[in-house]
């Protein structure tokens, strides 16, 4: 099995079994209400009196202050910790389903519900884990725009470049290492400490499957993502204030197909470098064990 038999077999898995889809509709309405609830809460916290629908249009930043800052970070803070567990709960199902799917040739939302609540801790710990990682990476990007905003040009500049390629590496290497950590999780049912070693290892000897096909997933994603954005953009400026909530829309819909076909070409892949054709006939257990 190639690279090019992950895609093909993904789009013949994912049409016959549209069920994979569920977990991502309902992540997708669930991020949506967050959105938007942290949207009117942020707004309504910064300025308690702006009205975005009727014609008041007092100064928002003239109402700023520390404790208000503080609420709307906090604001913010919690609906990322939701959408975090979201996602958790979401890849967990949704990988579970592709695992069945490719045993069995079927999805059952039953396996979906029991893989979600047992592999999303990990999930979300592990994910935390990276999200920390990629904020280290890029402490020096953000020094040199610290020291550029006060007026600090020269080493500003240095800094800035230093900074962004530390960062461009950084964020590659770390993205790779943690590639196939939800399969390792959901699949392998390895623990938070052990998928991460095992998705590291699998990187380590596969170097060019696993960056060929990160590298074909961002470049279908980022297509997507622009032509969308391209369709998009008069209506995005027209509505205003809005837009913001028509972009976020538009993305929970392109991942409603992407990301469960995603689930399915990597978990293929997966279990292609953990097993090669052996585990054709084999049931999940022995494939576990093994």
């Amino acid at each position: 099995m190639d690279i090019g038999d992950y895609y093909s077999k993904s789009v013949e898995s994912f049409r016959r079994n549209w069920k994979i889809t569920v977990p991502s509709i309902v992540a997708s309405i669930l991020t949506l209400i967050l959105f938007i609830v942290g949207f009117f809460g942020v707004m309504a916290t910064l300025s308690p009196n702006l009205s975005i629908i009727g014609n008041a249009t007092p100064s928002i930043f003239s109402q700023i202050n520390s404790n208000t800052l503080l609420t709307a970070g906090l604001i913010l803070l919690i609906i990322e910790i939701l959408i975090y567990i979201i996602n958790a709960f979401r890849t967990a199902a949704t990988v579970g389903m592709a695992k069945q799917i490719i045993m069995d040739g079927s999805a059952s939302l039953d396996v979906a519900w029991k893989d979600g609540i047992k592999f999303f801790p990990k999930i979300f710990a592990v994910s935390i884990i990276k999200t920390v990682l990629t904020v280290i990476v890029a402490i020096p990007l953000i020094l040199g725009f610290y020291l550029l905003f006060n007026n600090e040009i020269l080493i500003g500049v240095s800094v800035l470049l230093i900074g962004s390629l530390i960062f461009f590496i950084g964020y590659i290497l770390i993205s790779l290492i943690f590639f196939l950590f939800n399969q390792s999780i959901v699949v392998g049912q390895k623990s938070v400490v052990g998928s991460i070693k095992e998705s590291y290892y699998l990187f380590w000897d596969n170097k060019l499957t696993v960056f060929l096909v990160a590298l074909i997933n961002a470049i279908i994603s980022l297509g997507i993502g622009f032509l969308i954005g391209l369709i998009l953009a008069p209506l995005t400026i027209v509505a205003g204030p809005f837009g913001s909530l028509i972009n976020q829309f538009a993305g929970l819909l392109v991942g409603i197909i992407l990301v469960p076909y995603f689930a399915l070409v990597m978990t293929y892949m997966y279990m292609e470098l953990k097993m090669g054709f052996q585990w054709i006939n084999k049931d999940v257990e022995e494939f576990i064990v093994s």
